[in-house]
């Protein structure tokens, strides 16, 4: 029964994604608000009577990004916009701790492989910023975007090797599509930004949530 779950998020994720290309904003009512309740569905049910710190603190990341995902279905609307980059930043946050905690001991220093982060961050920061009232919440989301994409790669050899694979692609995808979102919002429009951003999305939170929970206690 749990597998079907997965399932159905996919065919959800698709079912959205159609609703960029049509467009067709009615189904991007209906689906998007599905997205995140059906992984905390399946995280839930995969951790029934053996709930940790850890699960919960992934039910809360997700449960701040479905909110997120519901203030940006108004991001025309610059309060709902704001509201959302700050849902975001508390889930981010949470990925950050509960990837911390899917360790077996404390991550290593490794300026190696931080580097590339910080150089893209460094790019990413000087293409759009300046960016009026949003430079300050941008500076502070990117950073910790960013971190918690480099607290992914410092779990190489400190977990199990698939929940790293799936743990670090999901925390790309989810920079790669942040980064969309901010370049289509704050520079230069991107044709078929929508369908990038919710693609990138949707696959990001399945694998963080399939690699989280596929590290041993």
């Amino acid at each position: 029964m749990t597998k079907y779950i997965l399932w159905i998020y996919i065919i959800v994720s698709i079912a959205n994604l159609i609703a960029k290309v049509i467009p067709s904003e009615e189904l991007n009512q209906y689906t998007k608000p599905l997205l995140m309740p059906l992984l905390m569905i399946y995280v839930y049910k995969l951790s029934v009577g053996k709930t940790t710190a850890r699960i919960l603190l992934l039910c809360i990341a997700l449960l701040f990004s479905w909110l997120g995902d519901l203030a940006l279905m108004y991001q025309t609307n610059k309060l709902y916009f704001m509201a959302g980059i700050g849902l975001f930043l508390i889930a981010q946050i949470t990925y950050v701790i509960v990837l911390k905690k899917s360790m077996y001991q404390k991550p290593s220093f490794s300026l190696m492989k931080i580097l590339p982060f910080l150089l893209y961050a460094a790019l990413l920061f000087y293409v759009l910023l300046p960016a009026g009232d949003f430079t300050v919440p941008i500076i502070i989301y990117g950073l910790v975007i960013m971190i918690m994409a480099i607290m992914a790669r410092l779990r190489e050899g400190n977990t199990a090797h698939e929940s790293y694979q799936l743990a670090f692609l999901g925390s790309l995808l989810f920079l790669v599509s942040d980064s969309i979102l901010a370049f289509n919002s704050f520079h230069t429009p991107i044709p078929y930004a929508g369908l990038l951003v919710m693609s990138t999305y949707c696959a990001a939170q399945l694998l963080l949530v399939l690699g989280l929970l596929k590290h041993a206690e």
